[in-house]
């Protein structure tokens, strides 16, 4: 199939901004247990590739504290408008938003975890994990989450999660397994999923 069209992308979330949030509440249960599986620590920095409206952010900055740093990047300005209203606490750690498409993002520094959510485009395309990664500590923890197909045999399902995702995904390779790119760039790897779900969470470290 054809790679992510990211002007194609782009022009779905200006579209898609406003009621992004709405749309996608369903998935906030399986967010947390991605960021819960970067198992964060007070100091830490930590990549939220694809932020999208930042519904992890503020998540993820409690999670490292005041001495830490969450950083955010997001090709999509009508996604980062709103990525830019989230706040976090007072014992949270600052956060720092690029507009950025991650074949391209140039970060500040070194990262110690990244997250990956509902990103599928993103972790289907080489150059975009390989940028990303390449500006992480090695060792650093990565976690992945999105929507991946049921068992083949379980076609007008798969066929349903085709036609519901359209929105949000411009290239369909790899959706039955859209870790497997970024399985071959980290340590430690492993998935928890299931035939019987649409949703999976994968984690590993940088090598």
């Amino acid at each position: 199939m054809a790679d992510a069209d990211l002007l194609q992308a782009v022009e779905h979330y200006r579209e898609l901004a406003p009621r992004y949030d709405h749309f996608t509440r369903r998935i906030n249960a399986i967010r947390d247990r991605a960021i819960e599986a970067l198992g964060l620590k007070s100091g830490e920095r930590v990549i939220d590739a694809g932020c999208g409206t930042g519904w992890c952010l503020p998540r993820l900055a409690e999670r490292v504290g005041p001495d830490g740093e969450v950083v955010g990047f997001d090709p999509s300005p009508e996604m980062l408008a709103i990525a830019r209203t989230r706040h976090s606490g007072e014992r949270a750690a600052p956060i720092r938003l690029f507009q950025a498409a991650a074949e391209s993002v140039a970060l500040p520094s070194p990262a110690d975890a990244i997250l990956f959510s509902y990103t599928h485009d993103l972790i289907r395309s080489r150059a975009a994990v390989e940028n990303v990664l390449r500006q992480a500590r090695p060792g650093a923890r990565v976690a992945a989450t999105g929507t991946k197909l049921y068992a083949p045999w379980l076609a007008p399902a798969n066929w349903y999660l085709r036609y519901s995702h359209r929105a949000y995904i411009t290239n369909f390779e790899g959706f039955d397994a859209p870790w497997s790119l970024l399985a071959g760039y980290l340590d430690d790897f492993d998935v928890r999923t299931g035939p019987m779900t649409q949703h999976y969470v994968a984690t590993g470290r940088v090598r």
